[in-house]
Formats: structure tokens, C-alpha cells, sequence
């Protein structure tokens, strides 16, 4: 038994010390419009600009009017390092949230809130009014990274078991 526990801690000291350190993350360089911006006419679309570039799974931007309608259309474009969220009808005048989720190329998730006002309401050109009642995606990225690790757990404990049966009993 002492030496399954042996084992057992040497493979979990082996996995701890394997994942090296953190890789940096990206972060946040510019974002459009600007943090605290006040503009006169709405925007067609929210444009976050990242140092490094940024995975497509996962992304999720969110573009709410003063009322608390999420304006933002259809899904997220990701280009390298820019992300691209279009923008619908902005109706109301006034301060604008923007929620952002965005995950770095190493599966880093990267959170995002800033504001901007609008003077005058309007609408984005060519844009369709957004139903605030449709579903967002779920994001499972964190789940696969579980199920991996308790993978390669079971794989350690197997054969830390298979090793102790095969010693034969010193009885």
C-alpha cells in the first residue's frame, strides 16, 4: 500500500511539475469605440484590438442599450488579433454597456466591460433590429479541460495499479 501511494504522489508531483509556467495571455489593446467615448452618431460595429492573436471559440460580445437590449447582431468575426462584433438598431440616446468574453490563442478566457454614449440615437446601416430573447451559445471550453485531466488521472491510477499487482508478495 505504501508503495501505490508512492507512486501515486510521484505521478501527481510529475503532472504539477510537466505544465511549466504560464504562458502570457493577451490582453486588450485598443477597443472601438473608446472606453468612456461619447460619439453623436452610433457606430456600426464594436471592434476590440488584442497584442496577440485570439481563438474564434468561445467569443461572445455583448452590445446593451440603456434599456438593457443587447443591440449586438450576429456573430463575432475574429481575425488574428482583431476582434469584430456588428452592431443593430441603437435607438435609444445614452450610455451603452459592452460585455465581452474572448478567449486567448493558449485558452485563456479574457473578460472585457467598457461604455460609451451615444448623443443621438439611430441606426446602424443596413442592420436589423436584435430580438433580445434569442438564446446565447453556451461556452464548453472548460469542460473539455476537465475531462482531459481526469483522463490522464484515471490513466495515472490504472497503472499504479496494474505496477503494485505485478510485484509479487514478498509473504
Amino acid at each position: 500500500m505504501r508503495r501505490l501511494t508512492a507512486v501515486l504522489v510521484a505521478a501527481l508531483l510529475a503532472l504539477v511539475v510537466s505544465t511549466g509556467p504560464a504562458a502570457a495571455h493577451a490582453k486588450l489593446e485598443s477597443i472601438t469605440p473608446a472606453d468612456g467615448s461619447t460619439m453623436p452618431a452610433p457606430p456600426s460595429k464594436v471592434v476590440l484590438t488584442f497584442n496577440e492573436p485570439v481563438g474564434s471559440n468561445g467569443t461572445q460580445i455583448q452590445v446593451k442599450s440603456p434599456g438593457g437590449v443587447n443591440v449586438a447582431t450576429g456573430d463575432p468575426q475574429v481575425l488574428d488579433n482583431t476582434v469584430t462584433q456588428p452592431v443593430g438598431a441603437m435607438i435609444e440616446a445614452g450610455r451603452y454597456q459592452v460585455e465581452a468574453r474572448v478567449v486567448s490563442a493558449d485558452g485563456h478566457p479574457i473578460t472585457v466591460a467598457t461604455a460609451f454614449t451615444i448623443t443621438h440615437a439611430g441606426h446602424a446601416p443596413d442592420a436589423p433590429p436584435v430580438d433580445p430573447t434569442t438564446p446565447q451559445k453556451a461556452d464548453n471550453s472548460n469542460a473539455v479541460t476537465i475531462v482531459a485531466m481526469f483522463l490522464v488521472m484515471l490513466v495515472v491510477v490504472a497503472l499504479a495499479v496494474v505496477i503494485v499487482r505485478r510485484r509479487p508478495s514478498t509473504r
